[in-house]
């Protein structure tokens, strides 16, 4: 299998590592609970960290490592198990996609049949889904992550070879400790050199965090919106319009903006250069700029660490 996945890479792909499934047990110390990240629609999440010397590292190097489940009611409908890791590591490496400042960057990946894996350069805050939870971002930083998360989708729609991500979900988001998101799952990806979602693709369950109105009358997020809604009112939470950061004006656009993108019709919704365009003009951005997170680094748990706080 490896000789098949690398014979379809690009010639920037013969700089990955192939790890075997013993190097990411060491590098997660065994893939244990506490470097646990979290779930994702295909698998798990994991910090880990790679020895010194390993792969030509001049000293110990953080990553993050992702875990396909075989087990997975979204992945055993799929003859090729393989598939996902070789779809995710000739995405990443093309030269059109590699090095987006929005995309996590690619060191290796593990085709074997106990552990099918991929490797990335990035010692990550957390998960978007997890910070939200958490209530560890401020307005300023939430927005941030909007805007450059748009222009992200915006690259990618604008290949001359479209793609789309079908599979958007907060879990799906990294955040590195300057707050840039990293999108990390490409498992329902279509377009550009994925080519067309197949038969088997389309019956894997869409993620819960994209739920287009347009197929589903009463989707979770658009039914709420839409009952809570008045005219030139704000859907920001109380919390947040308390924030520092926040702008009245801003929190009026924003809201509006959100409900132009849950319209039933596709048509009666914003473009993603459009929404780009609207969310770069916020006044937040005028008057405060980027704003980083003042956070303490969590790091990988050894054998001798123990979990703290998050």
């Amino acid at each position: 299998m490896a000789e098949e996945l690398l014979s379809n890479m690009m010639d920037c792909a013969a700089k990955l590592k192939e790890f075997t499934a013993e190097d990411l047990k060491a590098c997660t110390n065994g893939f244990h609970q506490n470097n646990l990240i979290g779930d994702t629609q295909f698998g798990k999440l994991y910090r880990g960290q790679i020895k010194l010397g390993f792969i030509g590292a001049d000293q110990a190097r953080a990553v993050t490592v992702k875990i396909w489940d075989e087990k997975s009611r979204c992945i055993t409908s799929i003859h090729d198990e393989f598939l996902m890791v070789k779809e995710e590591v000739q995405f990443l490496t093309h030269p059109s996609i590699n090095g987006h400042p929005n995309l996590v960057k690619l060191i290796g990946y593990c085709c074997e049949k106990e552990v099918k894996a991929v490797v990335y350069d990035l010692n990550p805050w957390d998960t978007l889904h997890n910070l939200t939870v958490k209530d560890y971002l401020n307005w300023v930083q939430r927005l941030n992550v909007l805007l450059q998360f748009a222009r992200l989708l915006e690259f990618l729609h604008n290949q001359d070879k479209p793609y789309l991500v079908l599979n958007i979900n907060a879990s799906h988001i990294m955040l590195d400790w300057d707050c840039r998101p990293k999108l990390f799952d490409f498992g329902h990806i279509t377009g550009g050199i994925i080519g067309e979602m197949t038969t088997l693709k389309k019956q894997i369950p869409i993620s819960i965090g994209f739920v287009d109105p347009f197929f589903t009358a009463k989707g979770l997020v658009q039914y709420w919106a839409k009952k809570e809604y008045k005219p030139n009112g704000s859907l920001v939470h109380r919390s947040l319009q308390e924030d520092w950061g926040y702008v009245d004006e801003d929190g009026l656009a924003i809201t509006e903006l959100g409900m132009r993108c849950v319209e039933f019709f596709p048509r009666n919704r914003p473009t993603i250069k459009k929404t780009v365009e609207l969310l770069g003009g916020l006044l937040v951005f005028q008057r405060f700029g980027d704003a980083r997170p003042n956070k303490r680094e969590k790091t990988f748990h050894g054998i001798g660490n123990h979990a703290g706080g998050t």
